[in-house]
């Protein structure tokens, strides 16, 4: 009984504990659009609309599950995410086989990260994936402050315009779904952004003509587009939206990723 005690507290400090605090330092409000999963139809749909209007956003990719089919969808393949990153868009890390990072220990989240890193680099070449985000939302502290050794952010799914002090191991978002945003509550979110210098990050996952109930219609998502773009406000995926708001990444994170020492450490400290 006393297990599931535990792990709720933890769950809770992972999403309170300021685990990778930074005072952002961006000269004008920032939006970013994100997808999840990420379905065909964020693909055929939601890169569509995006790229339309100039933009493009960050696509956080479960490589594992690739070209596999649920109750509401079907994930893109490989070939659409090599498609992806050729037009510019972002891909970020969604774990390997889209698992909650709170059900992993550190050597079972480790080898999630790194077949998902290995996989979409033998998909996309150059791939460089420094950004995450968590399958469900789910999140232990022990696996925040694992991932934020490997990666510049971790996004979240808690509502809330980052502004300010941020937590980069927990980015704030809105719902890009019909049934929530509401024409009343877009207005009132980019307001808000630029009042607060802010950095709005939209997210969904499916973008189809009746969506799932975490997703968003063509129209929902172009409507958006077309209020952020009447305010003025610069349109970044996630890895430039960091350089945007002052972020430098560690010079040598990838060596200590790489490094066998760093790991062995990990290993008994996270486990």
């Amino acid at each position: 009984m006393l297990r599931p005690l535990l792990d709720g507290i933890s769950r809770k400090a992972a999403r309170h504990h300021r685990s990778k605090p930074f005072a952002m330092r961006n000269n004008a409000p920032l939006v970013s659009f994100t997808f999840d999963d990420v379905p065909d139809s964020a693909y055929t749909n939601g890169a569509a609309v995006l790229e339309k209007a100039g933009i493009r956003g960050t696509f956080y990719i479960a490589s594992g599950t690739c070209g596999s089919a649920d109750t509401y969808w079907r994930v893109i393949d490989r070939d659409q995410v090599g498609a992806l990153h050729a037009r510019g868009h972002e891909i970020g890390c969604h774990t390997f086989s889209h698992i909650g990072v709170d059900r992993l220990d550190a050597r079972a989240l480790e080898e999630e990260c790194e077949r998902n890193r290995r996989m979409l680099c033998e998909i996309c070449g150059d791939l460089e994936l420094t950004n995450f985000g968590y399958p469900f939302g789910r999140a232990s502290l022990p696996r925040k402050l694992q991932l934020l050794q490997r990666f510049d952010s971790c996004r979240g799914i808690y509502e809330g315009i980052n502004a300010g002090v941020i937590d980069l191991a927990m980015l704030r978002v809105i719902e890009l779904y019909d049934r929530t945003l509401t024409p009343a509550k877009l207005r009132r979110v980019l307001r808000e952004t630029r009042d607060c210098n802010g950095w709005l990050i939209f997210y969904t996952h499916d973008v189809a003509e009746k969506p799932s109930w975490i997703g968003c219609s063509a129209q929902l998502l172009q409507a958006t587009v077309v209020a952020v773009q009447a305010e003025g406000i610069a349109c970044l995926p996630v890895r430039d939206a960091l350089t945007a708001i002052g972020y430098q990444a560690a010079g040598n994170r990838s060596a200590k990723r790489q490094s066998e020492n760093w790991r062995s450490r990990a290993f008994t400290a996270f486990r």
